[in-house]
């Protein structure tokens, strides 16, 4: 257990680089503007296919997760690109050997350096949401929209209930990056397998083989998420392009 503390401690100072916190900068801006852009194609009019599930959504109390949800896209992205980087670095930069000369219990230090990405990740997740929901409220009531649905009781226990299911599917991604890093030991490779993987390999495989499909890992943390908002569970690889 100590092996594990001190994992764990290593990685969090890891945490203070400047693109360490650049990654997850840009995981709160992309995603307070997809929920912007959302939110503005449906309180100027917009219509179609795609935005039905969204504008019967809107004045109900998962209105504001509607919105948010948007980005699941690019906060799931992000996430696995984290941990499939960092964990992928250590081979790539040849500190994984030093590493083990130091700690040569191998799977306690994964255990803690999964700790800190996975509680760096959900921190991430969870201040992006905070602040993204937020802007949206604001932004509602400056343009005088009725948002006493998303506030009540009923309201809050489906953002609650939105954000337990993203902490869930976020430990899932992390669980995927890890698996992916450790089989390609490349931070390029990892990236980019993963990154196709879940947004470009799963879609193609659902329409060919949609039964076998919902297996896969990509559409299972989206089933995850879906059971709060059934409109969001779709595969990311169609999310990806909205709004």
């Amino acid at each position: 257990m100590i092996s594990v503390i001190r994992a764990f401690r290593s990685e969090v100072l890891k945490f203070r680089r400047w693109s360490v916190v650049a990654v997850a900068g840009a995981m709160l801006v992309v995603s307070t503007f997809i929920a912007y852009l959302t939110f503005h194609q449906i309180a100027s009019g917009a219509t179609g296919r795609e935005m039905t599930g969204l504008i019967a959504a809107f004045p109900t109390p998962q209105g504001l997760v509607s919105i948010i949800g948007q980005a699941r896209s690019v906060i799931i992205a992000i996430a696995l690109v984290m941990v499939t980087a960092n964990l992928a670095a250590e081979w790539s930069q040849g500190t994984l050997r030093n590493l083990l000369v130091c700690e040569p219990r191998r799977l306690r230090w994964l255990a803690g350096k999964m700790l800190a990405l996975v509680l760096f990740v959900l921190l991430s997740m969870l201040l992006t949401l905070l602040i993204s929901g937020t802007f949206i409220l604001v932004a509602a009531q400056g343009q005088g929209i009725q948002t006493a649905a998303w506030t009540s009781p009923e309201g809050l226990q489906v953002f609650l209930a939105f954000l337990g299911n993203e902490v869930l599917c976020l430990v899932g991604v992390s669980a995927l990056g890890m698996v992916i890093a450790v089989l390609t030991r490349s931070v390029a490779a990892g990236v980019g397998i993963g990154l196709a993987y879940i947004l470009v390999v799963e879609g193609i495989i659902a329409v060919v083989l949609p039964q076998v499909s919902q297996w896969f890992p990509g559409r299972v943390f989206n089933t995850i998420v879906g059971t709060t908002v059934p409109w969001l569970a779709r595969p990311l690889s169609k999310v990806i392009r909205q709004p």
